[in-house]
């Protein structure tokens, strides 16, 4: 016949016990919460660079015996306020509102017209637009509404 086992129990002390559980919960839930901050303010980014938006564009027109340059500037709502050039998307003539969304191709580059053949008096029109989020990619498509548009015109030398 087998030998009993005895057991020998101590008794544990649940004061010192919830004391190291209430400490290291302190310390999780301090690190829970720095780590939801940070989180939540990667999430939402720098809220006065998302307010900026483009507001207006301003073209300058040059002409000289040859041809007939454009160059475009914005007025941003919020710092910095003036960019020059502008990137912008460039349509001969007076561009009428299209369809509901407008494919462009954002540019730094000036607008150049050859007057070559062209009567000296003749009038070049042309019309700069920009996505007025600062963040829009260099192409896309875009509502008309989240667009600004411009219209220059100028007559070759």
């Amino acid at each position: 016949m087998q030998s009993p086992v005895y057991l020998s129990l101590t008794p544990i002390n649940l004061s010192e016990h919830n004391v190291y559980t209430r400490v290291a919960m302190n310390r999780y839930s301090v690190l829970i919460l720095l780590l939801l901050v940070t989180l939540f303010t990667l999430a939402c980014g720098d809220s006065s660079s998302s307010n900026r938006q483009l507001e207006s564009i301003n073209i300058k027109a040059t002409a000289d015996v040859e041809q007939v340059q454009f160059t475009a500037s914005g007025t941003f709502s919020a710092p910095p306020t003036t960019v020059a050039p502008l990137p912008v998307d460039w349509a001969p003539g007076f561009l009428a509102p299209p369809a509901e969304y407008v494919d462009y191709t954002l540019t730094t580059e000036p607008y150049v017209f050859s007057c070559l053949g062209y009567p000296s008096g003749t009038e070049i029109e042309v019309t700069a637009f920009a996505p007025k989020n600062p963040s829009a990619p260099v192409s896309g498509s875009s509502p008309w509404a989240k667009l600004v548009m411009s219209h220059s015109a100028i007559a070759c030398p």
